[in-house]
C-alpha cells in the first residue's frame, strides 16, 4: 500500500486534507468508517467502497464497535519515570559484585532467592554504581573444568570432629546392603596384609571400597569415575566425603604390582573358601579364556581373536575358572600372551595347589585351552580333566566308517537340552607328544554336523557323567557373559595391565558378593548379579547423619518384603573405616 504520509511529511509539513481523506493506519481508517456510518449516515457498500473494505467486514467492525471489543481511541500508558529495581535489590547486586561474583553469577543467586531480574539489567545497576567489568577468571578460579564440569570436592576421609549433619541424596541407595557382607567376608583385613598402597588424604582400605563400589552398582558402563564424583552418599560407603577423581584411581591402580594382587587373590579365595565353603564345593572346575578388546592406537598389547568383536585386534586375553555348581569365580589372571596360553593350566594347579594342598577337582575345559603335552603333565600330576580333542579330516572320516553295533546310546540328563540322547563310542588313545594312554569318547547324534571328540583322564567317571559335566561347561561362558554385560570386564580404559589385574580381582570379589548376598533373598537365590541389582539394589535414598549414626533411609518397593527378612539388614551394623558409627538401615512409606 501507497503511504501518502510520506508525500505530506517531505518538506516538514503536514497536509490535513490528505491525511484525513486518506488514511494510512488500521485504527484510523475503522474510525472514518465507523464516523462515515454514523455521523454523515452513508450506505455500508459506499463506506466499503471508499475505505477499501468488504461489506460483510464493515458490519463486522460496527458489531465489534457496539460490543465494546474495539477502542477507537486507545489510552496511551506513559511508562515509570523511576528505575523499578529497588533499593534493596540494587543494595543486594553491589554486594555481591564486592564479593567478586560475575553479573550470570549474581543473576544465578538472584535467581535463588526468586527475584525476578534481567542479567542485563544487573549488568545496568552495576555500571551505574560505577562498576567494570571482572577480569577473566581461570577455570580453576570458576571451579569447572575444560569440559566446563563442575570440579568436585578433594576426596579425603570423613573427619567427624567436624561432620556434626548431613542429609543428603544417594542414586543407588541399596548399595549399603552389602556392607554387613564386605564386613562379614574379611577382605578389609587383608588389604592391610597385603600392604596396598595408600596415600595421607585416602587409605588403601578407601581406595579399594570405591573401585568395589562402583562394580556392586555394575549396570551400563561409566566410563571415568566423575559421573559420581560429587555425590557424598557414595563418598560415605567408602569412609570419604566423596569418591576418587579418575587420575588416582588409575594411578592407584598401577601402584599396585602384579605380585601383590596375586597375592591378595590367593588370600581372598582361601578365605572365602572358609567362610563360604558351598561356594567351592563342587568335583569340577571350568576353565576358558577370555578377550578383552583395546581401541587404542598406541599399544604394545598382541594381537588376538576377540569374539565379541568377531576379529583379530588388540586386547588382553585373561583367565578365568569358575566353581561347576555354584559359578562362583574362584581365579583371574590377565596379561597372558599367546605363546604362554598352553602353561596357564599348570599354572591354576600349582595357584590352586597353594590354596588347598591338592587339586581333588576335574579341570574342565575346551580343545584350544592347552596342548596335548600338557594334558600328559596333568595325568603324570595325578590332575583330572575333561576336554575335547582337536578334529581334523582324517579322524572324523575314520570315526564315521565304525560299524553301527559299536555305538552305543547314552542318555544326558540335562535340563533345556535339545538332543538328549546321543550315540557315543568309547576307547583309548595316544596323543601326539605324550607318553600317557587317555580315554576318549566320540558322540554323534548330537545336534552337530560332525562328530565331538572328548578326552578325559578319568577313569572312574561314567560315560554318561562325563558327557553331562562337559556339556554343562557353558555355564563357565555365561558367568563370562555375565561379568561384561553387568560388571563391565570388557571396558579396557588402558593398555597397561596392571589396571585390568586390578579390575578382574575387585570384578570377581563383587560377585562372590552378590553370590552371597543372594544366599539370603528368600527365593531369588538362583538370580543373577543383573537381576538382583536390577530388583534389590537399584533404588534411590537419602543418607542422613545426625552426630551420632548414620541412616539410610529408602522408600518401600515391591521387593522390600524379601529384604525386610534379611536378618543383617533389620538391625544397626558398626562399619569399621566409618570410626565405628553404626548404620541404620530405614524404610520409609
Amino acid at each position: 500500500m501507497h503511504n501518502h504520509h510520506n508525500n505530506t511529511l517531505i518538506h516538514g509539513k503536514l497536509n490535513l486534507v490528505s491525511y484525513f481523506n486518506n488514511p494510512v493506519s488500521q485504527r484510523q481508517k475503522q474510525y472514518e468508517a465507523v464516523r462515515a456510518i454514523v455521523i454523515d449516515k452513508q450506505a455500508v457498500e459506499t463506506v466499503a467502497t471508499k475505505f477499501g473494505y468488504k461489506p460483510g467486514t464493515v458490519y463486522s467492525l460496527m458489531r465489534d464497535v457496539n460490543a465494546g471489543k474495539i477502542e477507537l481511541f486507545p489510552i496511551v500508558r506513559k511508562g515509570p519515570k523511576k528505575k523499578r529495581t529497588t533499593c534493596d535489590v540494587q543494595d543486594k547486586i553491589i554486594k555481591y559484585r564486592k564479593q567478586g561474583l560475575s553479573t550470570t553469577d549474581i543473576h544465578s543467586r538472584l535467581a535463588e532467592e526468586e527475584i525476578n531480574i534481567s542479567a542485563i539489567t544487573v549488568e545496568r545497576i552495576l555500571k551505574t554504581a560505577g562498576f567494570g567489568k571482572l577480569k577473566r577468571r581461570t577455570n580453576n578460579e570458576l571451579g569447572k573444568t575444560l569440559k566446563n564440569k563442575i570440579i568436585p570436592e578433594r576426596s579425603e576421609h570423613l573427619d567427624f570432629e567436624i561432620l556434626e549433619y548431613l542429609n543428603v541424596d544417594c542414586p543407588t541407595a541399596g548399595v549399603f546392603f552389602f556392607i554387613p557382607y564386605i564386613i562379614e567376608s574379611g577382605i578389609l583385613d587383608l588389604l592391610q596384609e597385603c600392604k596396598l598402597p595408600e596415600s595421607s588424604d585416602i587409605g588403601s582400605t578407601q581406595a579399594c571400597l570405591s573401585m568395589l563400589l562402583l562394580k556392586l552398582i555394575g549396570e551400563r558402563r561409566r566410563t571415568h569415575i566423575c559421573a559420581y564424583d560429587q555425590e557424598p552418599g557414595f563418598g560415605v560407603f567408602a569412609g570419604l566425603n566423596v569418591l576418587p577423581k579418575p587420575t588416582y584411581m588409575n594411578t592407584y591402580s598401577c601402584r599396585c604390582s602384579e605380585t601383590q594382587l596375586m597375592n591378595l587373590q590367593s588370600k581372598v579365595v582361601s578365605l572365602f573358601r572358609k567362610k563360604y565353603p558351598d561356594f567351592y564345593s563342587s568335583d569340577y572346575i571350568n576353565l576358558d579364556f577370555h578377550s578383552i578388546p583395546h581401541y587404542g592406537d598406541e599399544s604394545e598389547m598382541e594381537k588376538i581373536w576377540c569374539g565379541s568383536k568377531g576379529k583379530t585386534m588388540k586386547g588382553a586375553n585373561t583367565i578365568i575358572a569358575s566353581d561347576s555348581k555354584s559359578n562362583a569365580v574362584l581365579y583371574t589372571r590377565a596379561d597372558i600372551l599367546r605363546r604362554e596360553e598352553s602353561q596357564e593350566v599348570k599354572k591354576f594347579v600349582s595357584y590352586w595347589k597353594n590354596i588347598k594342598g591338592n587339586v581333588s577337582e576335574t579341570l574342565v575345559f575346551d580343545c584350544k585351552f592347552t596342548a596335548y603335552n600338557i594334558l600328559d603333565d596333568l595325568e603324570n600330576d595325578k590332575v583330572k580333566f575333561i576336554t575335547l580333542r582337536k578334529r581334523y579330516a582324517g579322524l572324523v572320516k575314520e570315526t564315521l566308517v565304525l560299524p553301527k553295533e559299536v555305538w552305543k546310546k547314552v542318555y544326558i540328563p540335562v535340563p533345556k537340552r535339545k538332543y538328549k540322547n546321543v550315540s557315543v563310542y568309547e576307547s583309548e588313545v595316544r596323543l601326539k607328544d605324550c607318553k600317557n594312554i587317555f580315554r576318549q569318547i566320540v558322540v554323534k547324534d548330537h545336534g552337530r554336523e560332525n562328530p565331538t571328540f572328548i578326552l578325559t583322564n578319568s577313569k572312574e567317571l561314567s560315560l554318561q557323567r562325563v558327557l553331562e559335566v562337559y556339556a554343562k561347561r557353558w555355564r563357565i561362558e555365561n558367568k563370562i557373559a555375565e561379568l561384561v554385560m553387568f560388571f563391565n570386564l570388557n571396558s579396557l580404559s588402558s593398555p597397561i595391565m596392571i589396571r585390568i589385574h586390578f579390575d578382574i580381582l575387585w570384578t570377581m570379589i563383587a560377585d562372590t558378593l552378590y553370590h552371597r548376598f543372594a544366599c539370603d533373598l528368600r527365593r531369588f537365590e538362583n538370580n543373577l548379579a543383573p537381576a538382583i541389582f536390577r530388583k534389590f539394589i537399584d533404588m534411590p535414598g537419602r543418607v542422613v547423619y545426625d552426630g551420632g549414626k548414620f541412616f539410610v533411609k529408602i522408600r518401600k518397593r515391591a521387593h522390600t518384603p524379601v529384604l525386610m527378612e534379611v536378618k543383617k539388614l533389620q538391625t544397626p551394623f558398626a562399619v569399621p573405616w566409618l570410626g565405628g558409627k553404626s548404620i541404620e538401615i530405614v524404610w520409609t512409606a
